[in-house]
């Protein structure tokens, strides 16, 4: 048998031998993730309907990353103490109702309180969902679990962004008005998100892990900061977390106002850019595994990660480059690589992560992370919507770009040479 048949029948072996947690989990975010994508399409061309400009829209941003950096640590030590389990029902229910709310809202300040709100419950699940995945799954079948889970996840993002891409469309020529054919599209996601609930109330405590973490943090002081036990380790993961957040505050919460307003697309166009996007993604975490194989984790961190920054600056020249005719096929081209390639590494980088890092550290260290990354990235998100709203569509893919190129560079720098757990043997780094 070949090397490749060898390496298949691991690949899917590995996938088979996930626990029911793992198989309830990632029915449980294919369900959750169908919002996101309608969302990512749908709720700022909806409040550009309604009548808010883009500062409104950058100011919305702002105030969802403040809160998720406000929420973030104290969500990351109450994950800590509580059941994974109900982090995600906790989370993900309570995002679900401010989704509805929010679709439903015409009144700014509405808006903003219950994004705040919403934001404080994906902090929740933000900071469960990277941990329970390491605590469910072995440190050799790690990588193949958080790829699947992301395969999954961009699988229901693009179901989301199709669905959100056609169906207002489709709608307002049956004489809808469009700020209700924006609700109506948004209401198959958020139905997928409660159905979601059900794989994640099916969730079963895992007695040995649970040994484990009594075991890790027995004796350990009590404080906001006292499970962490690698301090060096965690503040530069949550270095290059931060830069990165600040980078695509500046463009990706604003891309489908972007595709729209410079670009010139239409939604249906939007919906099938940001669709195409999620696929290959899925295609690239599905993948991972094979090249971490082959590189390792590290080198396949920094490698795609390098390989995706010509695309962001691609994405903003293009209305300079192409011609009307072109300039949708040629940022959404642009969009679709710069996605499959940088974030291919994210499962990578999250089983990397989690496997230098000790257990009882891991929900703390995810949460201040999040702090970190949410506080820039609404600083990002502002900074580049006023630049938009000045007609300045340029700087910020510039700003992304940077910001991308300085992140990757120190993870290389610092991390260039260390073995991940589902490293080859030996490294190829």
């Amino acid at each position: 048998m070949s090397d490749e048949s060898e390496a298949e029948l691991s690949y899917f072996g590995k996938i088979r031998s996930f626990g029911w947690n793992a198989r309830m989990y990632l029915l449980h975010i294919f369900g959750m993730d169908v919002i996101h994508g309608a969302w990512e399409v749908l709720f700022n061309l909806y409040l550009l309907q309604l009548g808010f400009d883009l500062k409104f829209i950058g100011l919305r941003l702002a105030v969802l990353g403040i809160a998720a950096a406000l929420a973030s640590i104290p969500a990351g030590r109450l994950a800590d103490r509580l059941d994974r389990k109900w982090g995600f029902i906790i989370g993900d229910g309570g995002g679900a109702v401010c989704a509805v709310i929010l679709i439903m809202s015409t009144d700014g300040v509405t808006i903003l309180a219950f994004s705040a709100i919403a934001a404080a419950f994906g902090a929740l699940h933000h900071v469960t969902e990277v941990p329970f995945m390491a605590e469910n799954s072995e440190p050799k079948e790690r990588i193949h679990l958080f790829s699947v889970g992301s395969g999954f996840r961009t699988l229901a993002a693009m179901f989301g962004a199709l669905v959100a891409g056609f169906l207002p469309r489709m709608l307002a020529g049956d004489g809808m008005e469009m700020v209700d054919a924006y609700r109506y599209a948004v209401y198959v996601g958020i139905g997928w998100w409660f159905i979601s609930l059900i794989p994640a109330v099916l969730l079963r405590r895992n007695p040995i892990i649970e040994e484990e973490e009594e075991a890790a943090t027995e004796g350990v002081r009590k404080g906001l900061f006292s499970a962490i036990r690698s301090p060096q380790t965690v503040f530069r993961f949550v270095a290059i977390s931060a830069i990165l957040g600040l980078g695509s505050g500046f463009v990706l919460r604003l891309a489908n106002v972007f595709f729209l307003q410079d670009v010139h697309a239409e939604e249906h166009e939007i919906g099938a850019v940001f669709a195409v996007g999620s696929l290959f993604l899925a295609i690239g975490a599905f993948l991972a595994p094979f090249v971490v194989a082959r590189l390792g984790e590290v080198a396949s961190i920094y490698w795609t990660r390098f390989a995706a920054i010509p695309f962001i600056l691609l994405i903003g020249y293009a209305p300079a480059l192409a011609s009307p005719e072109a300039v949708v096929s040629l940022a959404g081209l642009a969009w679709v690589l710069r996605t499959s390639l940088f974030n291919m590494s994210n499962p990578v980088m999250d089983s990397f992560s989690m496997g230098q890092l000790h257990p009882s550290e891991r929900a703390t260290f995810v949460g201040i992370s999040s702090m970190f990354s949410s506080a820039l990235a609404a600083v990002g998100v502002y900074l580049g919507a006023s630049l938009m709203a000045a007609g300045d569509y340029r700087t910020p893919f510039i700003a992304m770009a940077v910001a991308y190129l300085i992140s990757t560079y120190l993870f290389l720098r610092w991390f260039r040479g260390i073995k991940g757990l589902s490293d080859p043997t030996p490294a190829a780094i």
